[in-house]
């Protein structure tokens, strides 16, 4: 039973892990000043750098749920107009939905780890050898199926983007045109080569404390703790 407890807190752990990692560059402001910046984005679409990002905070509040629509007026080479059009703003109703996926998922993780911990508590097993076990088993088998598809990924990223898109979405709406369509301008491949390594990054980092946190508890427990007789 304390093993079962085990691996399913493991896989909550790493869903929050997953989940924490997507959202955290994809509304980190910052981010996308940095890039707007590095590939001269407010000139190549004529539009002022801070209104740009102005503009990015309300779709970035549209995908958190904070706002109901995406109708965001902007000027754009001198004229005043609606920022996203409505093809655009139907394919971002399907990623503001694909988010409220994760925030459902991270947050139920979280809870379900929780009672799990409670549970635990309550049949006197001992969770931090438990833990540390099942977590540093999980996590580490998940770098090395991560590593994996990173080398994959970085063998045909365009390949990869469009295959994740054909999965993750039931219709053509992020087929974007660069001619007509502002969205697709803003957040260009190169972006999301940069975001996709910023996510991989926090992964390994936060994979990596983990392992390494429950790697050096493991080595200094107790031979009581290592073979308990009850729980």
């Amino acid at each position: 039973m304390r093993w079962i407890l085990g691996y399913i807190a493991a896989f909550c752990a790493l869903a929050v892990i997953v989940c924490t990692s997507v959202s955290i560059p994809t509304f980190f402001k910052p981010f996308y000043k940095y890039e707007y910046s590095k590939r001269q984005i407010p000139e190549s679409i004529n539009v002022d750098s801070e209104e740009l990002l102005a503009v990015t905070g309300e779709l970035l509040g549209y995908m958190r749920g904070k706002r109901d629509d995406l109708t965001v007026p902007a000027v754009v080479a001198g004229e005043e107009r609606e920022f996203f059009n409505q093809r655009e703003k139907e394919h971002m109703r399907d990623v503001r939905a694909l988010f409220d996926i994760g925030f459902t998922v991270r947050n139920l993780a979280f809870w379900l780890f929780m009672l799990i911990l409670l549970v635990m508590a309550w049949l006197k097993i001992r969770i931090p050898y438990v833990l540390s076990r099942c977590c540093r088993e999980v996590l580490a088998g998940f770098l090395i199926i991560s590593a994996i598809i990173v080398v994959l990924i970085a063998l045909d990223f365009d390949r990869a983007f469009t295959v994740f898109h054909l999965i993750f979405f039931s219709n053509d709406l992020w087929q974007l045109n660069p001619a007509t369509d502002l969205l697709v301008n803003i957040v260009p491949i190169g972006f999301f080569t940069d975001i996709a390594l910023f996510i991989a990054g926090l992964l390994l980092a936060f994979s990596a404390a983990v392992i390494t946190a429950s790697t050096l508890y493991l080595s200094h427990v107790s031979l009581k703790e290592r073979y308990p007789e009850h729980g």
